[in-house]
């Protein structure tokens, strides 16, 4: 394993490996650093936003306890100043490995899973192909746009589902890695991905932010 000057990882690793890695990274980010880094994020996000007012924006609930990036922010700011946006969530179906989506109100009630995610009850339900944007969850990414997540494939299966014009963005507590080597065809690449220290956008690969 090699690392350049800035600290990322250059070698070319499988997902079980940096999912083992970036698990451990993740979990050692001091309380101070997350929330400097999470409004790093948050501030990215909502940049990226001004240029593309969505109807239908997918957003996933953050396990806070697993020092998750915390959405909450960007969806208090949607609701508060784009109420032409609607504000989508998922519940998930573990034994199907599939996801249900819904609208997030301020109003929705909310109930923790087994698993500790927070998830919409009673709420409408919203189609695949209504969502224009995805908020993706990961715990790392490369060059390429490729990510690994926990490894259960619900958002590359949700994802196939949606239109093929779909955004799909990323966000990230760390800079890409080199190369995912185990990228098979279910896996569904970002377009783009904001990490603390600015954007990378998909296929150039080029930090332009």
């Amino acid at each position: 394993m090699t690392f350049n000057t800035k600290g990322e990882y250059t070698a070319y690793m499988k997902k079980e490996q940096l999912r083992e890695i970036y698990l451990a990274k993740r979990k050692a980010l001091k309380r101070g650093e997350r929330v400097a880094k999470n409004q790093a994020i948050i501030d990215g996000f909502l940049e990226l936003f001004q240029t593309s007012h969505p109807q239908y924006l997918h957003v996933f609930l953050p396990i806070l306890k697993n020092k998750e990036i915390d959405t909450w922010p960007i969806i208090q700011t949607i609701w508060e100043h784009f109420p032409n946006t609607t504000i989508v969530t998922s519940v998930t179906d573990f034994a199907a490995k599939t996801m249900r989506n819904y609208q997030l109100k301020p109003a929705t009630q909310l109930v923790t899973n087994r698993w500790g995610i927070s998830e919409p009850s009673e709420a409408e339900p919203i189609a695949d192909l209504a969502i224009d944007w995805v908020l993706v969850p990961l715990l790392c990414f490369d060059k390429e746009g490729f990510r690994v997540g926990y490894g259960g494939g619900f958002y590359d299966r949700f994802l196939q589902k949606c239109r093929s014009d779909v955004k799909k963005t990323g966000v990230s507590w760390f800079p890409p890695v080199q190369n995912i080597v185990d990228i098979d065809a279910y896996d569904v690449p970002l377009d783009d991905c904001i990490t603390p220290a600015g954007m990378y956008e998909f296929a150039s690969a080029k930090k332009i932010s």
